[in-house]
């Protein structure tokens, strides 16, 4: 009898993230593609030659696509600058399209349907807030792989995690916390010294030495200019500008987890205490106000923080039949 309803609801479903895909990629489009094209074939050459500065020279893989992509794209648009814009808003569209699907599977383990909308809606808004470079969609990739990475946790496929690492690494070093988010749900599924898992980190940690070293070896080590000191002195020097930056982006999201935490499970209390290591990292290796780069953070804050705004619990933990257990 319930059958039309929850056809309907895969409707809905595949509109919203067909919705929120078009929007965020035409946002990024618009704001990082369009406004500097010359210079973006620029950076993305010059990596390719392995002429670019550390550490942008070992982020590889958007200019790997983006090359790929306008292989194919300039076969049918000769003017190369308007091949590379499509051929970037193409590889963003499908990025979203896996960020915003993946979402809703993850969100859709622990809360009912329209709930898990709300969760996307929610990830929609925070996207274009921290938007800083014309040079910035590995960041997007980044929440992407993180999202394969949760996702393969919770789906009882966490032995593809180093496969995720590997290929992450490519794209940002900050892949590696995913380990940090992993151990959390070892100890939650109260089998953190189990074979499966430490195995899973073990191989996972060779995979990131073992590419970012074959990545400094091939491109050789490049002289890092965007040093520590100078990093925190930004930070400092800007602390009311980056202040009410995270004031708007993340506050809001930080007190209503707050609210949440006793009713979370262990996997995201301990996760969201991790973040403060994060925070903390990325206080002394990057600048605060390339929010961006804590977008991995919302696959914690966003969950914790509906069911604040819901009153539903997670259910997925009520069934820990899900995971088979070793």
């Amino acid at each position: 009898m319930d059958y039309p309803e929850k056809k309907n609801n895969k409707n809905y479903v595949f509109l919203l993230i067909l919705l929120l895909t078009m929007i965020s990629s035409q946002i990024i489009s618009d704001r990082t593609i369009q406004p500097n094209v010359a210079r973006r074939m620029n950076i993305q050459d010059s990596i390719l030659a392995g002429q670019y500065e550390a550490p942008y020279q070992y982020r590889i893989l958007k200019s790997l696509l983006g090359e790929v992509t306008e292989y194919f794209v300039s076969s049918v648009v000769q003017d190369p600058v308007r091949s590379h814009i499509i051929s970037f808003h193409i590889l963003i569209f499908l990025v979203f399209l896996g960020i915003f699907s993946l979402m809703y599977f993850y969100l859709r383990l622990f809360f009912s349907v329209y709930v898990c909308m709300t969760g996307m809606l929610l990830l929609q808004i925070v996207i274009p807030l921290g938007i800083t470079s014309i040079w910035e969609e590995g960041d997007y990739f980044t929440l992407l792989f993180f999202l394969i990475g949760f996702n393969l946790m919770f789906r009882s496929k966490e032995y593809l995690i180093p496969v995720v690492v590997l290929i992450g690494v490519l794209n940002r070093d900050q892949i590696i916390y995913i380990l940090a988010f992993y151990v959390a749900f070892l100890i939650g599924e109260k089998r953190l010294f189990s074979k499966k898992g430490i195995t899973v980190i073990l191989v996972s940690l060779i995979a990131y030495f073992v590419t970012y070293y074959s990545m400094r070896l091939y491109f050789g080590f490049k002289i890092n200019h965007y040093v520590t000191e100078i990093q925190t002195s930004t930070n400092i020097d800007h602390w009311d500008s980056i202040l009410g930056l995270w004031v708007e982006q993340v506050f809001v999201f930080v007190i209503l987890c707050i609210i949440s935490y006793k009713k979370s499970s262990t996997f995201f209390r301990l996760s969201l205490l991790s973040l403060i290591l994060y925070v903390v990292i990325f206080f002394f290796n990057s600048i605060l106000s390339q929010v961006a780069k804590i977008l991995p953070a919302y696959l914690i804050l966003i969950p914790m923080s509906l069911q604040t705004l819901s009153g539903e619990k997670m259910k997925y933990f009520n069934n820990f039949n899900f995971i088979k257990k070793e």
